[in-house]
């Protein structure tokens, strides 16, 4: 077999091997991240740590950014499209929030988040997945201002 016809399958094997891992495995991780990144958001919010609020609000952003420009189908529905369509609006809205260190608009518009995030499920057929405000801090994390 010649050299060509062998680089030629490694990369046919590679490029199916990125699919892949776009494929569910893709989709929990983005979703565990979601999850992770918009509890902490919450905790920094309310000790109005702002800059830690803006370091997880940018991590949600990453990860939106990852789903939409990854072309993600799952069960036959558009992901991608779903998180341009529903979330990347409300991460404005956190963003301006957190400019303006609001934190009467930052609960709103954190609600509003984790509203996008249940319609966002419903829309995909997951509707038994519901997010919610967290009310118990998981994390050995200490979100305050520092002094």
């Amino acid at each position: 077999m010649s050299i060509s016809r062998l680089l030629a399958i490694f990369i046919f094997l590679l490029s199916c091997q990125q699919k892949e891992v776009k494929g569910e495995e893709f989709v929990i991780q983005s979703m565990e991240s979601y999850q992770r990144f918009s509890q902490k958001l919450w905790f920094a919010g309310q000790a109005e740590n702002w800059e830690l609020a803006d370091f997880y609000t940018h991590e949600i952003h990453e990860v939106t950014e990852e789903l939409i420009e990854g072309d993600v189908y799952h069960d036959g529905r558009n992901l991608s499209k779903l998180a341009e369509d529903m979330i990347e609006s409300k991460i404005e809205d956190m963003d301006k929030a957190i400019d303006a260190e609001n934190e009467e608009l930052f609960v709103k518009n954190y609600l509003g988040l984790i509203n996008a995030c249940n319609a966002c499920h419903t829309a995909a057929e997951y509707e038994f997945i519901k997010i919610r405000v967290p009310t118990i801090n998981p994390f050995n994390q200490n979100f305050s201002v520092p002094k």
